[in-house]
């Protein structure tokens, strides 16, 4: 791979080995292909959602539920492939990155319609809707810690900048508000990581985050941040594969309410940890520097 290619590249250090060794060569080939048609990224998440979207709805045919998978792994290669050709093309915006998150709940929303689909034609089917329903809210919940966590520590702990880019622009129109939304309720959730990042950005020189504090923030959250790969899209999608081989599509609804709510759970007290770590040694360098 030429160099330039690989920095198209998220970050390598906290890529799941799917990612690494699957999603991110296919998704490369991809938007090779897309900057040789000169395609734009914008082009190439609509098609992801589309190609997610049916595969998603081709769930609720029993013969075609495993063709449904294919696509919703295809899915995860384009989606891999936009945010690559944003990056080699320098066409990376606000805009995509919502874009590329509303690809991904289409997706998920396609599904959740295909369980309720297959459900209703057996008996007592309309009790699985309720619990369908707080399945999506959990499932929002995930994507938005694993989004959070992983966002936050490419910031400080690979790319070393204390605010981002996005910060500077004016949040003007509706998108910037929606943005701004999303951005809000995952710091509430996120509990006390938003002090943590308020640390940094208050030691930071010129907007650049001290080496120090790199390293800290590194040596703190890397395991905690790998431990939030559990919950993003590729854990889903591996289940749902599952139940859609052994004919049980509605199993997923009971994977996303138990297990997957318990290693949030887990995961979330995990990171509360780390952060009362980073901030009492961040506190004490502090006070070290003061009395120098």
């Amino acid at each position: 791979m030429r160099h330039s290619d690989g920095a198209t590249f998220k970050a390598y250090e906290i890529e799941e080995q799917a990612d690494v060794y699957f999603f991110r060569p296919a998704g490369m080939l991809f938007a090779r292909a897309a900057r040789h048609l000169r395609l734009t990224p914008t082009v190439v998440t609509l098609a992801g959602a589309a190609v997610g979207v049916v595969g998603g709805a081709l769930l609720a045919l029993e013969q075609l539920a495993l063709c449904g998978f294919a696509l919703i792994l295809v899915h995860s290669i384009l989606d891999s492939s936009d945010g690559q050709l944003a990056r080699m093309t320098g066409q990376v915006s606000e805009r995509g990155r919502v874009l590329d998150g509303v690809s991904g709940y289409m997706t998920h929303a396609a599904i959740y319609a295909a369980i309720l689909v297959r459900s209703a034609a057996t008996a007592g089917g309309s009790r699985l809707v309720p619990w369908a329903a707080l399945a999506g809210v959990a499932n929002i919940v995930h994507a938005q810690m694993y989004d959070y966590h992983r966002g936050e520590y490419m910031r400080f702990a690979i790319a070393g900048v204390a605010r981002p880019e996005s910060s500077s622009r004016p949040r003007a129109g509706l998108l910037m508000r929606v943005v701004s939304v999303y951005e809000a309720v995952q710091r509430r959730l996120a509990g006390r990581h938003p002090q943590v990042a308020r640390a940094i950005e208050t030691r930071a020189v010129s907007g650049i985050v001290r080496p120090e504090d790199r390293a800290r923030y590194r040596a703190c959250f890397y395991r905690p941040v790998r431990g939030w790969n559990l919950l993003g899209d590729n854990t889903r999608f591996y289940a749902i594969g599952v139940c859609a081989w052994l004919h049980h599509l509605e199993w997923f609804v009971a994977f996303i309410l138990v297990p997957m709510n318990v290693a949030l759970v887990a995961l979330w007290f995990w990171q509360a940890r780390a952060d009362r770590r980073f901030l009492a040694c961040t506190a004490e360098a502090t006070r070290r520097r003061a009395g120098l």
